[in-house]
């Protein structure tokens, strides 16, 4: 799609390169939504879209593309098509094209929106910089924002980031499981809503669908559970305070503590994973941080205290016996050994050892087993550098961590007096809630047992660049009163580089589109 054209800026005959890229800046938004099954994806879609057509941010179109549909209009589902067999045609899509190919088509419905909003092509006018040749570069876009309800896979995150990049924002909606079965319900789901929410959750298929590993990527974490709908407006508001920079606002304590816990887990040289956790006492004040790694002898854990440190006196696992997995390793041996004794016993015959071995790793608990790994856990690290300093005051504080605890920190954390846990990244494989129902809770209204709750609030990820202040300062030099908000993203990126990125993304749509099947949608 070929950009609207205009010339570059030029300052009292003089080529101003400055304001030439300024002028490429675009005021277009993509917003992804992205939540567990049963959450209120399409109410949000719709508080979203009305903000941002309202006067505080006058936006002048807002469109919502549901994948649903488009997952329809590609696979010849009826309009009454069921929940389930969207997901069905949803993977074959998947499979026949690409993991990322809902948000290709996504992509291409907001490049066909652009080309039918876009502006009479204005004639250039010549500039006389001596050797050049007449330069132009893309008009600036009118504020449009894309809404795209909800994508449900890494593949479709990954494709939108490296499309968008900046210009993207992908919204985590969570609302508590019994909300959620009842939602299903409601949908006459009834008697499948358990194996949905399980397929929705991460399916064992190399096309299904995985909103755990997608979710957690989030920009924006938004729990959507009994809340009114002022309640509602008033978060995503605030959300949209900072993504355009209308005004000034600041961290809430668990915003500060979440970033912590996060910026603590690039502490971790963790083969595995990096997992970060920051404890605070009930006011909100951190005590300290903890992260995953291996402890070192009289105290601590190992990290590189400057560049000359030697390695040799570095004995993370990335650093010895050519950087191996312990707990891996146990686990293959215990896998072996199972296997080993069956064929001694002939109750698995000899040809099938490897096959019976690879099904004991990968298909039973097994596979979860962290017991034999060299990592004091970031939740255990975080509590055992609080002790140490401030050992009274974690008794009804708050943890934040960067994935739920395994039961057993969950259980430490009981004992220690820790009223609340918040986390980013589910672990399915814990047992927290199933072997302490008696005092962990993931219901939020329960104040009788520790919370293992989501978090909420702005990602991590973007904390830097939503809360640090604008580079030209907040104060306006001239009179020293603050400078009036822009309404601009404070993300702004280039039109330029993208529409020849959305170009790539619809590339490999074209024998999809070239054979659409038959709209059934009219008919059902």
């Amino acid at each position: 799609m070929s950009a609207v054209r205009q010339p570059f800026a030029v300052v009292q005959g003089t080529f101003d390169t400055q304001g030439s890229i300024d002028q490429t800046v675009t005021d277009e938004i993509v917003i992804a939504l992205c939540g567990p099954m049963g959450t209120p994806l399409h109410s949000v879609a719709k508080v979203f879209k009305e903000l941002l057509e309202g006067n505080d941010y006058k936006y002048e179109q807002v469109t919502v593309i549901r994948l649903s549909d488009l997952i329809k209009k590609h696979s010849g589902l009826p309009k009454t098509a069921s929940t389930e067999e969207l997901i069905d045609a949803g993977n074959k899509l998947r499979e026949d094209h690409s993991s990322a190919v809902l948000a290709q088509l996504a992509v291409n419905e907001i490049t066909i929106a652009r080309a039918l909003r876009a502006p009479p092509v204005e004639k250039p006018r010549q500039l006389t910089f001596s050797g050049a040749e007449e330069i132009v570069v893309p008009a600036p876009p009118v504020r449009h924002c894309h809404i795209i309800d909800s994508i449900k896979t890494a593949g479709e995150l990954r494709m939108l980031r490296s499309v968008y990049g900046d210009m993207l924002h992908v919204i985590g909606v969570y609302s508590p499981i019994e909300l959620r079965i009842e939602q299903l319900k409601k949908k006459n789901e009834d008697e499948h809503v358990h194996r949905l929410i399980n397929r929705d959750s991460g399916e064992e298929v190399k096309h299904g669908q995985s909103v755990r590993e997608t979710f957690p990527q989030a920009d924006f974490f938004l729990r959507a559970d009994t809340n009114t709908d002022a309640e509602l407006q008033q978060r995503v508001r605030r959300f949209l305070d900072l993504m355009l920079g209308t005004r000034i606002i600041t961290p809430t304590i668990a915003e500060r503590a979440m970033y912590a816990a996060f910026s603590a887990a690039r502490n971790s040289a963790c083969l595995s994973r990096q997992v970060g956790a920051a404890i605070t006492n009930d006011k909100g004040d951190i005590l300290a941080t903890g992260w995953n790694d291996v402890p070192k002898a009289f105290g601590g854990l190992y990290q590189s205290d400057n560049e000359s440190a030697k390695a040799v006196d570095d004995h993370r696992c990335w650093n010895k016996d050519g950087g191996k997995c312990y707990n891996d390793e146990e686990k293959d041996l215990i896998a072996r050994t199972i296997i080993a004794r069956l064929v001694d016993k002939q109750v698995v015959a000899e040809a099938d050892r490897s096959a019976a071995e690879d099904v004991v790793r990968k298909d039973t608990q097994l596979r979860g087993l962290i017991e034999f790994s060299r990592a004091v856990h970031a939740e255990m690290h975080a509590l055992l550098n609080a002790g140490s300093t401030h050992g009274s005051q974690i008794r009804g504080g708050k943890l934040f961590v960067t994935t739920y605890p395994c039961h057993s920190c969950a259980r430490h954390l009981v004992a220690a007096g820790v009223k609340e846990v918040y986390f980013v990244e589910p672990y399915r494989k814990s047992l927290a809630t199933k072997l302490h129902p008696d005092a962990i809770t993931e219901a939020e209204a329960d104040a009788k047992k520790v919370r293992i709750i989501p978090f909420d609030g702005i990602a991590p990820s973007r904390f830097l660049k939503f809360f640090s202040a604008p580079a030209i300062g907040r104060k306006d030099p001239t009179n020293g009163t603050m400078r009036k908000p822009t309404g601009r993203p404070v993300t702004g990126i280039t039109l330029e580089a993208i529409q020849t990125l959305e170009g790539l993304a619809t590339k490999g749509l074209e024998s999809l589109l070239s054979n659409p099947l038959p709209n059934t949608q009219e008919n059902a």
